[in-house]
């Protein structure tokens, strides 16, 4: 009996010398670690063909991509091996499959003050979807990706009481010094509901529920439309051509602080690339231009309410030619970015959204989803221009209003300027 008592407190004693152990080595701790998806590259859709059967994909500029020839061969035949899930841009929803055939590495010009080269990865391949509605989708915009799992330490307290940390509100970009202001997620009321006659018609504006309104991940735009001085240090850097109405390559004397206008759809893509951000979607530049248009409330019943509070300008709902410099307001000209009163800014504090100068967007001109009619210049031709400018009137610079630009093509038509957006990493 008593050997036995031995034998039992001698075991318990290991037990314990062996929790002790692992306490040391860390073991026990692995309540403490979460595990975090990184992205390792992002491959945007660039174009789609025969009826959206083909498509082709560029993996932009990375840190992640390689330079040596046997390490890109490496990831070559592991992009090659295998079909990438197609996602949508903003809501992230999985639209298909995307077969690779081909991939080919494009060396990009070496921009002064980074080190190493810039390489993207182009690919093509084919589509498989589920349904058609899924494939008519798909456009420039999604995406494929790879991520990679990693472990990372959890606070105790954090980890059982699961609170995060608030976004912060304003971030400034380490490439060009813009200070940047976060769009919150959610749903917003997208449109007007008055007029059919306009691109801007959304047949259930006056009916929002949550299958109808859009729903779109956060993200930073620039608080201020980039600048003629901005524009001018991206040609300084990377040898670009400096926009035509620019005499002897120069912006006006004065103007530094004026937003850049007259630009193509090319020359905004190419400035986007190069500083790292991307031009936004017309979903996003509206969101940020009159805010969510809806509140959301919860009945006795568990039913939803939806109150309309949207907006047709940044500031409100009546035109003051005071805060948004159009036609009426009779200047002519560009207004300094810093100079454009506080008080129109936008519901996220975002300024110049209404008037100075039009904006593009990355959207194809196209219809909305429900609308009755086709209008002339939809499709995959055009991209959406939104804003208005001093040139037009204040009908073209409310929040929902839809111009277009591409004519003769997006190379060539000088239609407006631009301010960039950034994903929330």
């Amino acid at each position: 009996m008593i050997r036995f008592f031995y034998l039992v407190l001698t075991l318990i004693l290991t037990g314990w010398q062996v929790f002790q152990f692992a306490n040391l080595m860390g073991l026990e701790e692995e309540k403490d670690l979460a595990i975090r998806k990184v992205l390792v590259w992002k491959g945007v859709i660039r174009g789609t063909y025969e009826n959206n059967q083909k498509i082709k994909i560029t993996i932009t500029r990375n840190h992640n991509l390689p330079d040596s020839q046997i390490q890109q061969e490496n990831i070559r035949k592991e992009i090659l091996s295998q079909p990438w899930t197609i996602f949508q841009n903003n809501t992230d929803k999985e639209l298909g499959n995307f077969y690779p055939r081909e991939l080919v590495w494009e060396l990009k010009s070496k921009f002064p003050n980074e080190q190493g080269h810039s390489w993207e990865a182009i690919l093509w391949g084919d589509v498989e979807t589920s349904n058609t509605k899924d494939k008519m989708v798909i456009q420039a915009g999604s995406y494929i990706a790879k991520y990679k799992e990693e472990y990372s330490y959890v606070e105790p307290d954090n980890f059982y009481g699961k609170t995060t940390s608030p976004l912060p509100k304003r971030i400034i970009h380490p490439k060009d010094g813009k200070e940047m202001l976060l769009v919150s997620r959610g749903v917003f009321l997208y449109g007007q509901g008055l007029d059919p006659e306009l691109p801007s018609f959304n047949p259930e504006f006056f009916r929002p529920n949550m299958g109808n309104l859009k729903d779109l991940n956060p993200f930073y735009m620039d608080k201020y439309e980039v600048t003629n001085r901005e524009y001018f240090r991206y040609i300084r850097e990377t040898g670009a051509k400096p926009p035509k109405h620019w005499k002897n390559g120069k912006y006006p004397s004065g103007m530094e602080n004026h937003p850049v206008d007259f630009l193509s759809f090319k020359e905004v893509e190419g400035y986007a690339n190069w500083v790292g951000k991307r031009i936004p979607t017309e979903w996003e530049w509206e969101k940020a231009a009159r805010g969510e248009g809806v509140e959301i409330y919860q009945n006795r019943d568990e039913t939803l309410a939806y109150y309309i509070k949207a907006i047709d300008y940044p500031y409100g709902k009546r035109f003051d030619s005071g805060l948004c410099n159009t036609l009426e307001s009779k200047l002519g000209t560009t207004l300094s970015v810093y100079e454009l009163p506080k008080a129109g800014s936008s519901p996220y504090g975002l300024i110049g959204m209404c008037g100075n100068v039009s904006e593009w967007t990355n959207t194809w001109y196209d219809k909305y989803p429900s609308q009755p009619f086709n209008l002339s210049g939809y499709g995959k031709m055009y991209r959406v221009v939104r804003g208005g400018s001093y040139r037009e009137d204040q009908f073209s610079a409310k929040v929902h209003a839809r111009s277009y630009g591409g004519v003769p093509n997006l190379s060539e038509d000088y239609r407006a300027g631009f301010r960039l957006v950034e994903d929330v990493k």
